[in-house]
Formats: structure tokens, C-alpha cells, sequence
């Protein structure tokens, strides 16, 4: 008899999950494709790492993460203006697009274009998920040891 995985801090963790916002809004269904990481290592927000620690496969977990928990609550000051004479010729913009611009620090940001009124742009530099209450059903589907490998690559920081 084969011992049973749980997961914890440094196993390979194969899950499913269905997300969806406090109001209901689908973000993701589980008929995507399945996501891997290395527990325990940042991956995912420290709230849901602690709401799958010790589970084991086949476990359905449910995990209700509020915004402060997981993108953060909306911060007006990334609401911007800007002029449709700025959108280089030729890019095609719509409400619900985005356009990527810079910031203080010459980093890429994404805003999303929130209207166009006249010849002014709205734009919304916050996550698309900012100030939502997050529920994830989640469906664990497999659990190994990491290899030496992958628990070196998830625990170097990606750039900003």
C-alpha cells in the first residue's frame, strides 16, 4: 500500500478550480487546463496555500479569499485620463481593451480602457479582480515530491 500525499510545503501540486467573484461573476471554469505549481513557495496567495496545507488527492476545497487576501482593494489613484491623440496611429482601441504605457519608473503597465468619451480616454490601471471577494473551488488532482529542479525554479523571483 502506497502511502498518501498531502500537501505540503515543497510538493509538486496538480489542482482544478472554479473561480468565481463574491457576486457570482464566473472568472474560470474547471474545463480549463489543470495548473501545476511547487507548495509552499509562493505561487499562490498565502491564503489559499494555507486553505489546501494537508489535503490529499481527490480533496475538494473551497476557499473564500477577500480582496485584501488576494488583488487588493481598488485604488482610485490608478484611474488615469488621457487623450485619444496619444494611442499611436494605427492601434485599435475599445471600451474593454487594453493599452500598455509606463510608469514613473519607465516599468510596463496594462491599463484597461474603461470608455471613451469624445476624445478622452478612461483608463483603469487596477487588476481586472481588485476589490473582489474571490471563491475558488478546487479539486486536488495530484501530489508529488518536487524535484530539486522545480523547487529551485519556483522559488526565484520573477522581474516585476
Amino acid at each position: 500500500m502506497t502511502a498518501t500525499h498531502r500537501i505540503e510545503k515543497h510538493k509538486h501540486v496538480s489542482l482544478q478550480y472554479n473561480l468565481t467573484t463574491g457576486g457570482g461573476a464566473v472568472v474560470r471554469a474547471a474545463t480549463e487546463k489543470a495548473i501545476q505549481y511547487v507548495h509552499g513557495c509562493g505561487a499562490l496567495f498565502p491564503k489559499l496555500e494555507a486553505a489546501l496545507e494537508g489535503h490529499a488527492t481527490g480533496d475538494i476545497v473551497r476557499a473564500r479569499l477577500l480582496p485584501d487576501d488576494a488583488f487588493g482593494r481598488r485604488n482610485t489613484e490608478l484611474l488615469h485620463e488621457a487623450p485619444l491623440s496619444a494611442v499611436p496611429p494605427g492601434e485599435q482601441i475599445s471600451v474593454g481593451g487594453t493599452l500598455v504605457g509606463q510608469d514613473e519608473q519607465g516599468q510596463a503597465i496594462t491599463f484597461r480602457i474603461t470608455a471613451i468619451e469624445g476624445d478622452t480616454l478612461k483608463l483603469d490601471a487596477n487588476h481586472p479582480l481588485a476589490g473582489e471577494t474571490l471563491i475558488f473551488e478546487i479539486e486536488v488532482q495530484d501530489i508529488r515530491d518536487a524535484t530539486a529542479q522545480e523547487i529551485a525554479q519556483a522559488s526565484t523571483p520573477s522581474a516585476p
